[in-house]
Protein backbone atom coordinates (compact mmCIF):
# COMPACT_ATOMS: atom_id res chain seq x y z
CA UNK A 1 0.00 0.00 0.00
CA UNK A 2 1.35 3.84 -0.77
CA UNK A 3 1.29 6.54 1.91
CA UNK A 4 -1.07 8.77 -0.18
CA UNK A 5 -3.24 5.28 -0.55
CA UNK A 6 -3.31 4.82 2.99
CA UNK A 7 -4.15 9.07 3.55
CA UNK A 8 -7.29 8.63 0.98
CA UNK A 9 -8.35 5.94 2.71
CA UNK A 10 -8.33 7.15 6.32
CA UNK A 11 -8.61 10.69 5.81
CA UNK A 12 -12.39 10.55 7.62
CA UNK A 13 -11.59 8.19 10.14
CA UNK A 14 -11.28 9.65 14.16
CA UNK A 15 -7.94 10.89 14.47
CA UNK A 16 -6.79 9.13 17.65
CA UNK A 17 -7.53 5.52 16.36
CA UNK A 18 -3.93 3.53 17.68
CA UNK A 19 -1.78 1.94 14.37
CA UNK A 20 -0.81 -1.70 14.98
CA UNK A 21 0.15 -4.44 12.22
CA UNK A 22 -1.10 -8.24 12.11
CA UNK A 23 1.25 -11.03 12.79
CA UNK A 24 0.56 -14.45 13.04
CA UNK A 25 0.99 -14.99 16.88
CA UNK A 26 -0.44 -10.79 18.22
CA UNK A 27 -0.71 -7.67 17.00
CA UNK A 28 2.22 -5.19 17.15
CA UNK A 29 2.11 -1.66 17.72
CA UNK A 30 3.57 0.85 15.64
CA UNK A 31 6.16 2.79 18.13
CA UNK A 32 8.17 5.03 15.28
CA UNK A 33 8.85 5.22 11.66
CA UNK A 34 11.43 4.98 9.32
CA UNK A 35 12.19 5.87 5.47
CA UNK A 36 14.53 3.66 3.61
CA UNK A 37 14.83 4.67 0.16
CA UNK A 38 11.18 4.34 -1.32
CA UNK A 39 9.49 2.36 1.87
CA UNK A 40 8.20 3.41 4.85
CA UNK A 41 9.10 1.11 7.43
CA UNK A 42 6.75 0.66 10.51
CA UNK A 43 8.46 -0.06 13.89
CA UNK A 44 7.22 -1.50 16.68
CA UNK A 45 9.72 -0.37 19.99
CA UNK A 46 8.94 0.52 23.44
CA UNK A 47 6.52 2.54 23.93
CA UNK A 48 2.45 3.07 22.88
CA UNK A 49 1.43 3.16 19.60
CA UNK A 50 1.17 5.71 17.31
CA UNK A 51 -2.34 7.27 16.45
CA UNK A 52 -3.70 8.49 12.95
CA UNK A 53 -3.03 12.01 13.39
CA UNK A 54 0.75 11.05 14.94
CA UNK A 55 1.27 8.99 12.06
CA UNK A 56 0.10 12.13 9.59
CA UNK A 57 2.51 14.10 11.10
CA UNK A 58 6.23 12.27 11.42
CA UNK A 59 4.80 11.72 7.21
CA UNK A 60 4.42 15.25 6.28
CA UNK A 61 8.09 14.87 4.32
CA UNK A 62 7.83 11.64 3.07
CA UNK A 63 6.88 11.06 -0.89
CA UNK A 64 3.55 9.82 -1.01
CA UNK A 65 4.71 7.16 -3.22
CA UNK A 66 6.30 5.15 -0.35
CA UNK A 67 4.95 2.00 0.52
CA UNK A 68 4.65 1.15 3.66
CA UNK A 69 6.62 -1.84 5.03
CA UNK A 70 7.08 -3.67 8.56
CA UNK A 71 10.85 -4.08 8.66
CA UNK A 72 13.08 -7.31 7.46
CA UNK A 73 14.75 -9.19 7.16
CA UNK A 74 12.95 -9.25 4.66
CA UNK A 75 10.95 -6.32 4.86
CA UNK A 76 7.23 -7.83 4.64
CA UNK A 77 4.86 -4.94 2.38
CA UNK A 78 1.74 -4.00 3.79
CA UNK A 79 -1.32 -4.28 1.65
CA UNK A 80 -4.57 -3.40 3.32
CA UNK A 81 -5.55 -2.32 7.08
CA UNK A 82 -8.88 -3.41 8.45
CA UNK A 83 -10.78 -1.69 11.47
CA UNK A 84 -11.37 -3.02 15.01
CA UNK A 85 -12.31 -1.42 17.70
CA UNK A 86 -10.52 1.80 18.26
CA UNK A 87 -7.65 0.39 15.99
CA UNK A 88 -6.31 0.28 12.52
CA UNK A 89 -4.84 -2.86 11.87
CA UNK A 90 -2.64 -3.22 8.80
CA UNK A 91 -1.85 -6.36 7.26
Amino acid sequence: MRLIDFHRSTQDLDPQLRLFWETPSSNRPITDLRVVEDRLECLSTSGRPLTLDQFRARVQQVPPTASLFTPGPPPQRLYGYRLITHQILLG
